[in-house]
């Protein structure tokens, strides 16, 4: 009888006797960071997202009507201050305290800039300003800022989410983004370039597609027992995406400046998007790693 508890398909004795209760309390605790890690983490992610906010700044400001002259001067000293703390971040020694002073500075500055952008949002939807900065664009970036900071905090407690919600939780966020970059390419190429233009609207539509796949799996497994092979297929088909249309941003950046293809695309947000690829995909590399390491330490056990 006990052979056949452990027959596949079938529940054992002890899995029957957890049915009733909450799979949460299954769930694996937060990991902690050690104190290189915590530097490592911290000073990449401030290099990379406050440059990000940088450029929302300056995209802001040129897609405003040139009338508003008050949004344009405050997105213009959000630039200005962006710019000073990615100088810091690149200047700063390598010390636990300075570091999280430094994360601490940039969730702080994050945050005005994150209201400014959910402010103006509103402005937009209810007509009262007028301009070239599509609605779900200022969205885009507001939640770009609300990850920036997430991701900090988190870093300041000491702790990583457990690598199956941290996988779950950065697909979710990346393929969004992804699917939305596709999309806002599609329509600042100019409609002659038919080629380009199906090639970004099928880029949106694959996102789109891995995005709802992310989704169920974070409705299924989000805060629940480890399930890692399902897991492990996710941030694998993430990454062949994400490197698919990181060759296609390239491309078109490289034609962009090169000025063959018709378009309105700043060459820099051409490139702010290639960018924000690469970093998915730094994203995906890190977290494959941290799923290695645990299945290698369980195995262990």
């Amino acid at each position: 009888m006990d052979r056949q508890h452990q027959l596949p398909g079938h529940v054992n004795v002890d899995q029957f006797n957890q049915m009733l209760m909450a799979p949460e309390s299954f769930a694996a605790k937060p990991e902690s960071l050690t104190e290189q890690l915590f530097i490592d983490r911290s000073l990449t992610e401030n290099r990379f997202w406050l440059r990000i906010m940088k450029e929302h700044a300056l995209f802001l400001g040129e897609g405003f009507n040139r009338n508003d002259k008050h949004l344009i001067q405050q997105t213009d000293r959000f630039f200005h201050y962006f710019e000073q703390q990615e100088k810091k971040a690149y200047q700063i020694v390598h010390n636990v305290e300075l570091v999280r002073k430094l994360n601490e500075e940039s969730i702080e500055l994050t945050l005005g800039f994150r209201n400014f952008k959910r402010n103006l949002l509103i402005l937009i939807i209810n007509c009262k300003i007028s301009g070239f900065n599509f609605p779900l664009l200022v969205d885009h970036i507001a939640r770009e800022a609300e990850y920036f900071m997430r991701t900090l905090k988190k870093f300041n407690k000491g702790i990583l989410d457990p690598i199956q919600d941290a996988i779950i939780n950065e697909n979710v966020f990346w393929l969004r983004i992804m699917m939305e970059h596709s999309r806002f390419i599609s329509a600042l190429l100019d409609q002659s370039e038919r080629n380009l233009v199906n090639t970004a609207r099928k880029f949106g539509d694959d996102f789109e597609t891995l995005l709802n796949q992310a989704r169920d799996v974070e409705s299924m497994l989000y805060k629940k027992q480890p399930t890692y092979p399902i897991i492990g297929k996710m941030n694998k088909d993430s990454e062949n995406a994400a490197e698919e249309i990181l060759a296609f941003k390239k491309t078109g950046l490289e034609l962009i400046k090169s000025c063959q293809i018709t378009n309105v695309i700043n060459p820099l947000l051409g490139d702010h998007v290639v960018r924000e690829a690469e970093h998915f995909l730094y994203m995906i590399h890190v977290l494959e790693e941290r799923l290695q390491t645990k299945k290698q330490n369980e195995q262990q056990l």
